[in-house]
């Protein structure tokens, strides 16, 4: 057999604009869950992270929070791999928690209540761009 070598630079830009693009995709609801639902969402998390009794209902939405967040750390991870091109995140070396991410967001959102109408998922985008800005 062969040696067989890629070059992943077209493919990865390929890949990495993708990966962008999905963020600001409309899905089949319009724009996705607002900022509103990512606020309560993830307020419920911080608030079980801290150790306060939540609701069950609290409970459902505070993992949805977690399972949505961590998501979206393992696609921006990916696509920084795959296409490391100019970004508009730069998380530090040693990455961030779920929980960090979480209540990053949670103060943008109460920082900006003009925004909860706003698709979340650009909210996280934008709150995590401006705590993590790249220079």
């Amino acid at each position: 057999m062969g040696n067989y070598y890629m070059d992943w630079t077209t493919p990865s830009r390929i890949i990495g604009a993708c990966l962008v693009l999905l963020l600001l995709v409309p899905v089949a609801d319009g724009q996705g869950y607002d900022g509103a639902k990512f606020l309560r969402a993830c307020n419920a998390e911080v608030k079980q992270r801290d150790g306060l009794n939540i609701s069950e209902e609290e409970s459902i939405e505070a993992l949805w929070c977690v399972s949505y967040v961590s998501g979206f750390l393992d696609a921006l991870a990916v696509s920084e791999l795959m296409a490391p091109v100019r970004k508009a995140i730069c998380l530090p070396q040693q990455g961030i928690t779920t929980d960090q991410a979480a209540r990053i967001l949670v103060k943008y959102l109460r920082d900006n209540p003009e925004k909860l109408h706003q698709s979340g998922r650009i909210s996280l985008f934008v709150a995590l761009a401006k705590v993590f800005p790249c220079r």
